[in-house]
């Protein structure tokens, strides 16, 4: 198939690099041409300008925040410059409302739009691993489908409306906040009375809450990574996406706005670009 790939983050390159192993014609744009270096080297094509990237079938976006969006699919009219024949498909993770105004786009522009969110860290989209969440029109999905099965080692379907995907992606990024934040507040609570949080991790993660985000985030918390992959600041970022569509869908949530100030706490205090499970030892530092 001939892609287009716009956004060369740390999940992009992963990405994109799944897709070329996977044989497929690739373009690819990047606002700094430094991180494509590795995927010309392996056969894929520079793009000068992301509107290039626009004579494939399909083009998929990974970049980093609505702004991005806004600036590159927007601000620029590249939405408007699609033909028919091609896909957007959208993998970020982005604000319900953006989903909601690059579907409406798309349609206006009468091409199709596809939102794809992943789950996962930047290895996961190395080996093919992610775990994708998508949305969006029937005919289009079926044509994504065989990207999504090199991406991922899963993929759901969601619904026919692209934004059902984005507030999937948002409500489990918020739970996996309010893991972080129980943890922390659990562990500094057994710490305080002699109980060491390794041995409360591994009680808690071999009996009822057997699950792989306690796991992770526990022993993240514990061992914090020296290079971490998903900074503090953007799991702000993602509580603040769920405040914004809790607001959009008048759906109170009230312990988001609280984990929401622990995370400005925490950047306050110098931990906006360690491990977001660093909130939890910020949690542990205040006790």
């Amino acid at each position: 198939m001939r892609i287009g790939f716009i956004g060369l983050g740390q999940m992009g390159r992963g990405m994109a690099g799944r897709l070329l192993d996977a044989g497929h014609m690739l373009s690819v744009w990047n606002r700094s041409p430094g991180p494509a270096a590795g995927l010309l080297a392996r056969g894929a094509r520079w793009s000068e300008r992301p509107e290039q990237t626009l004579d494939n079938e399909v083009v998929i976006s990974m970049l980093a925040d609505d702004a991005a969006v806004q600036a590159v699919w927007i601000d620029s009219g590249l939405v408007q410059k699609s033909a028919a024949a091609l896909t957007h498909l959208n993998m970020a993770s982005v604000s319900l409302s953006m989903g909601r105004q690059l579907a409406q786009m798309h349609r206006a522009a009468g091409s199709a739009y596809v939102a794809a969110p992943v789950f996962g860290r930047p290895e996961s989209a190395t080996q093919g691993q992610l775990d994708i969440v998508a949305a969006g029109p029937a005919d289009a999905l079926e044509r994504c489908g065989p990207l999504f099965e090199t991406l991922g080692r899963r993929w759901f379907n969601v619904g026919h409306e692209a934004h059902q995907a984005n507030i999937v992606k948002i409500a489990r990024n918020f739970v996996l906040a309010t893991i972080i934040e129980s943890l922390g507040e659990a562990f500094a609570l057994v710490g305080k009375s002699s109980v060491p949080p390794e041995q409360f991790l591994d009680i808690i993660t071999s009996t009822s809450m057997n699950a792989p985000a306690y796991k992770d985030y526990g022993r993240r918390i514990i061992a914090p990574p020296t290079n971490p992959t998903f900074p503090l600041r953007l799991g702000l970022k993602d509580v603040e996406l769920a405040l914004a569509a809790a607001a959009e869908c008048a759906v109170p949530l009230p312990s988001a706005a609280l984990i929401r100030e622990q995370h400005l706490a925490a950047i306050a205090h110098g931990y906006g670009d360690k491990d977001w499970a660093q909130l939890g030892n910020w949690i542990i530092e205040r006790a």
